[in-house]
């Protein structure tokens, strides 16, 4: 069936204007862009009123995590972590994060996420609530040795075999924890791994002040060679960003996840002029509290913009937003145009907070939320629409959700 969305304010990329245009959509793809009459046997859908957009990228997210929102408050990481995440953690059941990850997809899809990198445990599960619920995910295991492997790496092997490609919504890619839960030579071995399944790298770098390594450390092993997210990057001597200014590396800012833990202020103005790749990320709920990059674009542009106003311009913050992160993930195009896979979001505009129209792209930073989403489209197909979740009973994943969290937070409160 062809899907026909009319008379929308269609925007295809992040560096055109928005302007008035139909959109087909036939088998998952952009058909085509222009005018057209309906079919006998079209989806039609009228978007007057409405923008059309690529959708928002989560380029760093624990998903899952959802299941200790609110849970641990006021506290600074290593508290954090140690005394209430980890815990929790080692009770989570494969069950557990399906669901999890379950609940943090509808959330994503409702704030406009199309696509996202999760790095966490109990890759099978995570993997079948991507493919259950028909999002597209660069799924990795978190790796560390600190205790020893224990078989991670292997797991994490076998989930790229089981899983690496499924439906064109899923990438298998590996997660080396962070440098102080990580030796060196575990870092190199891992990498060695990516490198030969040609398969990316997602890892916590500089997220606070205590890491047990340098960069330039880091870099000696086989990383360096590697498709590498770094999250956070936050105490990044300014020396060592130029490092990070290769083609294969990104990094993915989570403003307040750094603000909320207490880790501070990324130097993202200092990586964009050192020509790094910047996407953002929302870090998992429990340090959020929410996956709304929609806020995490307008935080990080204002949080810049208190040193100097000339500092993330609208353009750019939608290019983190979208561009970067769609080409960090490598599932979704980041762009509306004929071929490419139609991973799409629906923004109404009949809100007092888009007048005047003409200068939409400012108001989509500065002015609108990721509740004025209306519909997010994957691959062609609706995920999310006005209110709805088509393709999973939202309800019964919020009832499976507080069974789970009755049970694991109930006893280490």
């Amino acid at each position: 069936m062809r899907v026909l969305l009319k008379n929308a304010l269609l925007m295809c990329d992040v560096r055109s204007e928005p302007k008035v245009s139909d959109l087909l959509v036939e088998d998952g793809k952009i058909a085509g862009i222009g005018n057209f009459t309906e079919g006998a046997n079209d989806e039609v859908h009228d978007m007057s009123g409405k923008l059309i957009m690529p959708g928002f990228v989560n380029a760093h997210t624990h998903a899952a995590m959802t299941l200790m929102r609110g849970s641990a408050e006021d506290m600074r990481l290593q508290e954090w972590l140690l005394t209430k995440i980890f815990p929790i953690e080692e009770k989570l059941t494969p069950e557990d994060v399906y669901y999890g990850t379950m609940v943090a997809q509808l959330e994503m899809a409702r704030k406009g996420v199309v696509a996202y990198v999760d790095m966490y445990f109990h890759c099978d599960a995570v993997a079948q609530a991507v493919l259950d619920f028909g999002m597209k995910a660069l799924i990795t295991r978190g790796l560390t040795d600190h205790d020893g492997d224990n078989g991670r790496l292997k797991q994490n092997i076998e989930y790229f075999e089981r899983w690496n490609g499924k439906e064109g919504l899923i990438s298998i890619g590996f997660g080396p924890h962070a440098p102080y839960s990580c030796s060196l030579s575990y870092i190199d071995r891992i990498a060695r791994v990516a490198l030969e399944l040609d398969a990316p790298i997602t890892m916590h770098l500089f997220e606070s002040s205590k890491e047990n390594y340098s960069l330039k450390e880091i870099m000696k092993t086989k990383l360096r060679e590697c498709k590498v997210i770094f999250a956070h990057c936050v105490h990044i001597p300014e020396k060592d960003i130029e490092l990070l200014s290769s083609e294969n590396f990104f990094v993915a800012h989570n403003p307040t996840s750094n603000l909320k833990l207490g880790n501070g202020v990324a130097p993202l103005q200092k990586m964009i002029e050192k020509n790094v790749q910047v996407c953002l990320g929302t870090d998992g709920a429990a340090s959020n509290n929410t996956l709304d990059v929609w806020y995490e674009m307008r935080l990080a542009s204002l949080l810049q913009k208190a040193s100097d106003p000339r500092n993330i311009s609208i353009q750019q913050a939608l290019i983190m937003a979208i561009e970067q992160g769609a080409k960090a993930v490598g599932l979704t195009p980041g762009r509306i145009e004929v071929g490419a896979d139609a991973d799409l979001i629906v923004i109404d505009l009949n809100k007092p907070w888009y007048v005047p129209l003409d200068r939409i792209k400012n108001h989509i930073v500065h002015s609108g939320n990721s509740l004025d989403v209306f519909a997010t489209m994957i691959k062609g197909r609706w995920v999310y629409y006005d209110g709805e979740y088509p393709t999973i009973d939202a309800k019964y994943v919020f009832e499976k959700c507080e069974e789970a969290i009755g049970r694991l937070i109930g006893t280490t409160s």
